[in-house]
């Protein structure tokens, strides 16, 4: 009985400093010790984001343009619609990267209609919305079309806007400035609707991105 006893003691014993052993090594090892720091971290952080209420639907142009606004200036989308002092970032509704903004902002967009995104390199920002609705039921595939079977009915490099140039078509818009604040408007107005738009070429290669213009300026 004694050696029994005297054997379960030992097999404690050597239990316990197996365990304050592991634990030595792991504060010892920094590595180790912030790597597990980090799982749980990571674990706490999509604790957090699955807890979050999930983003009511986005499905009218200017709740549209709000939603873009809330991921570019209220950390909705810092990836997405990052700003980047050295070149214009540009994302649009039918690309890969507009879909997936979409999914992440559960934006809602109506059949035939498209919305833009343009971060300029100082920080300037416009969100436009085109909608066929506002421009006599012309789908955007439409525009398209239009466009790429003859682009100089809508765009004409360095032309002035008078009787001649190219066909404006009609859009909603949101324009901000690098700290999110109207650019537009001394009352802080951030959106507008029937704003005349300019057709041109998308440098994210669907053809197209539709920016309000100035109308002494293309």
């Amino acid at each position: 009985m004694g050696r029994q006893k005297g054997q379960g003691i030992v097999e404690y014993a050597l239990i316990l400093a197996f365990v304050v052993g592991i634990g030595g090594i792991l504060f010892a090892n920094g590595n180790l010790a912030d790597s597990i720091r980090s799982v749980f971290s990571n674990v706490n952080t999509l604790i957090e984001e699955v807890s979050k209420p999930p983003l009511a639907a986005a499905t009218t142009a200017k709740d549209i343009i709000e939603r873009l606004r809330q991921g570019r200036y209220e950390g909705l989308a810092d990836d997405e619609l990052h700003w980047d002092k050295r070149k214009t970032l540009v994302i649009t509704s039918d690309s890969a990267e507009g879909k997936e903004l979409a999914k992440k902002l559960n934006i809602q967009t109506k059949q035939g209609d498209a919305w833009f995104a343009r971060i300029q390199t100082d920080g300037t920002t416009v969100f436009s919305y085109y909608s066929a609705d506002a421009n006599k039921g012309v789908t955007y595939d439409e525009l398209k079309t239009k466009y790429q079977n003859k682009s100089s009915d809508y765009y004409l490099p360095g032309k002035k806007d008078s009787a001649g140039n190219p066909t404006p078509v009609r859009i909603a818009e949101g324009l901000f400035n690098s700290k999110g604040e109207s650019t537009k408007s001394t009352t802080g107005q951030t959106y507008w609707e029937n704003v005349k738009g300019y057709v041109g070429p998308s440098p994210s290669g669907t053809g197209i991105i539709i920016d309000p213009t100035p109308t002494n300026n293309l």
